[in-house]
């Protein structure tokens, strides 16, 4: 299912929405400062991919249409990662040092994508899941 347009209160539609790393840029690097984050993704998911990850979530503001958001957040998944091809960062529980790094903070475990899923008041909101 291609990425929704963003609905009246800034979101995307409640579900997850399938992307790759191309179109996922195109769609959300609307502003110069959001490319900047995207770069900082793109190491982080090229240093996910080669330790085996399958799918990284992602949430938060930078799927939203708020034109300055802090940083990107979500999570990765696969049942194949190598911890030890994988930045130890990935598994810190500090997200500050990821943050610095990449200028994401991605949790292991896609049973966390749900979190991403609501809003602060609890309203329901869209995810991206990109395929690694």
């Amino acid at each position: 299912m291609p990425i929704p347009p963003f609905d009246g209160r800034g979101y995307l539609p409640p579900g997850i929405y399938e992307s790759n790393e191309a179109e996922f840029n195109r769609r959300f690097g609307f502003t110069p400062h959001r490319q900047r984050l995207l770069s900082g993704l793109q190491f982080a998911l090229a240093e996910l991919k080669q330790s085996g990850c399958d799918r990284v979530y992602i949430g938060g503001s930078f799927v939203t249409n708020k034109e300055c958001p802090n940083d990107i957040d979500g999570c990765f998944e696969g049942v194949s990662i190598d911890e030890n091809l994988l930045d130890p960062i990935f598994f810190d529980s500090d997200l500050d040092a990821q943050k610095a790094q990449y200028g994401v903070e991605l949790v292991f475990g896609s049973n966390r994508a749900g979190f991403f899923q609501q809003d602060r008041s609890g309203n329901s909101k869209g995810i991206v899941a990109i395929n690694l």
